[in-house]
């Protein structure tokens, strides 16, 4: 990536927050005023010191302008000494309020910019399309969500701190062209040596950036290994393997870290040889120019201020090239266009009449293999039991995954009482469907919060009911917390029956006129598995229910059987048998 490219990438950023131009324009202008306020201040200090001392007068003995501007104030204000030494305390006070506020200013947009991108990574994260995020690597997703979108507010703080320490550069540039075009010219030319210079340490940082960020990116990832597969890992007994990858990885990160700053550490040492070059240069091309010695030192005065903000700009310019990969990743991440949306739809779904029908469906996840699902055409009819039966990888979780909208046909159509299924409203579609599987995803957090995942609406009592019907009320209530109990990693502080029992509840919570049962009672014992179908069959009774099974036992209380394997739909079947 151009040098060129790394304003183009933040400033892309910093665009996509509300009302980016006048913060930044506040932000500048009080860096600008902060910095003026600084540099008063030192004189103000000055002036304070020879007043409360007593000899106010011992400045009217110097020539310069420090002397020049007491004068004038004294005389201005017509004060005494010690009414002076509290003005000049005062403005001295002024001056350092300006500088905190500067301060404040900085660390609240920069918060506020990093709340945006964190915001803004989120929201990609829950509306775009699922096969998109089935692409994506998890330690990659959650290292952009949790690390880069605080690194943009790093960029935005090195931008605005940039266009202050160029402000103050045109300042002090211009006060340096008053004095001496030769003295202006030679330290310009001189200060573009030096950028050329510095310019050398860009591509290795870079270089090395992307790599840090790759391998960034790899730490997190083992990082949600060593959380989301506990249980796994010491059910092997693979702890030490597991530390010997992670160790690798933070070593690796670390060592890549080091490199960065050991570059970025020569920005120092360079500045300094520069600026003592400078100065000699500065000193020669002045004497056969014929300047006189004190616009000489004076000029030497007015470099020496400049020279912090000259080394802030290739410091933060340095900091940008090392942060520049993640900028680009988290741009990648926000922006719309290259990814796959979920379509809306515009109709509103008000209940199943009469069916959904498959049309030649087909479907897809890598076009280098065969179809996930290859022109399949079956019917689920309204108000019955419909079994959905094949071996494992036979292409039932795609039919559940088009049913439920996170897939979409990529040839054919899903008809629901005629209409296509993609002109219905996602949000009102869904919001007659309720799911329990094999696979219950329970989310961080207590018993009731993800049983009213399905249902935000529903009370209490209703959660204790769709509890009772599964028979998991017993076990929360013995549980002292109860229904306020959390949850744990993966929900695996309960059994796998009982997570079977919670996503049940969840499911029937939700009052849903579709409910899909996929494998959802497996790790149920018969006895209570027979008693949980009956309760639902009853409870559903008149409404449309999908059950997804491969084990023949689970066929016999269903109305219709659709038959499938490798992707095709081999038979359908009006009655069980």
């Amino acid at each position: 990536m151009k040098p060129a490219s790394i304003w183009t990438e933040v400033l892309r950023l910093v665009a996509l927050m509300d009302g980016w131009r006048w913060r930044l324009v506040l932000l500048i202008g009080f860096g600008v005023a902060a910095a003026f306020a600084e540099t008063l201040g030192i004189g103000l200090a000055v002036m304070f010191l020879f007043t409360i001392l007593g000899d106010p007068r011992a400045l009217d003995q110097v020539e310069g302008p420090l002397a020049r501007l007491f004068t004038f104030m004294s005389g201005s204000l017509d004060a005494q000494p010690d009414e002076l030494a509290i003005i000049l305390f005062l403005l001295i006070l002024l001056s350092a309020g300006l500088i905190y506020a500067h301060g404040v200013l900085t660390t609240t947009m920069s918060n506020l910019f990093a709340e945006r991108m964190r915001d803004l990574v989120h929201e990609r994260y829950v509306t775009v399309g699922y096969r998109w995020l089935q692409e994506r690597e998890q330690g990659a997703l959650v290292h952009t969500l949790t690390t880069e979108t605080w690194l943009a507010a790093e960029a935005f703080d090195h931008l605005a701190r940039i266009a202050v320490h160029i402000c103050a550069i045109m300042v002090f540039g211009f006060g340096l062209l008053f004095l001496s075009w030769e003295i202006t010219l030679t330290a310009g030319l001189s200060a573009l040596f030096m950028f050329l210079a510095l310019r050398l340490l860009f591509k290795p940082i870079r270089r090395i950036g992307q790599r840090l960020l790759a391998e960034n990116q790899l730490l997190a990832e083992r990082m949600l290994v060593s959380l989301h597969g506990m249980r796994t890992i010491r059910a092997f007994a693979q702890e030490r393997h597991v530390l010997d990858l992670f160790g690798k990885a933070s070593s690796r990160v670390r060592a890549l870290a080091v490199r960065v700053e050991r570059l970025k550490a020569l920005n120092g040492p360079i500045g300094e040889i520069g600026s003592l070059g400078t100065l000699v240069v500065i000193a020669a091309v002045a004497g056969r120019a014929g300047v006189d010695v004190p616009t000489i030192i004076a000029s030497a005065l007015l470099l020496f201020r400049m020279q912090p903000h000259l080394r802030g700009i290739e410091t933060k310019r340095l900091a940008l090239a090392n942060i520049s990969p993640s900028l680009v990743n988290l741009h990648e991440m926000i922006r719309t266009e290259d990814k796959c949306w979920p379509t809306e739809g515009t109709k509103d779904f008000s209940g199943l009449a009469r069916g959904i029908l498959f049309e030649a469906v087909s479907f897809s996840h890598d076009a280098r293999r065969p179809d996930s699902l290859h022109e399949a055409g079956f019917e689920i009819p309204a108000g019955r039991i419909t079994a959905l039966a094949g071996p494992s990888g036979s292409g039932k979780s795609t039919i559940i995954n088009l049913l439920l909208r996170l897939y979409e046909p990529q040839s054919g159509r899903i008809l629901v009482d005629g209409e296509d299924l993609l002109s219905i409203r996602r949000e009102s579609w869904l919001s007659r469907i309720a799911i329990a599987g094999q696979d219950v995803e329970l989310v961080e957090g207590t018993v009731v919060q993800n049983i009213r995942l399905a249902n935000h609406a529903a009370t209490d009592s209703e959660v204790r009911e769709a509890c009772a019907l599964v028979e998991i009320l017993d076990d929360i209530e013995a549980i002292p917390e109860g229904l306020d109990a959390r949850i744990g990693p993966g929900g695996l502080s309960f059994s796998g029956g009982q997570r079977q029992r919670l996503g049940l509840a969840r499911a029937l919570v939700r009052k849903p006129d579709i409910l899909i049962l996929d494998e959802a009672m497996s790790a149920l014992e018969p006895a209570l598995e027979e008693r949980i179908r009956e309760r639902i069959t009853a409870l559903m009774a008149g409404k449309t229910m999908l059950v997804v099974s491969h084990r023949a036992d689970a066929l016999s209380h269903v109305d219709h059987v659709v038959r499938i394997k490798a992707g095709r739909i081999q038979r359908t079947e009006p009655k069980s048998t």
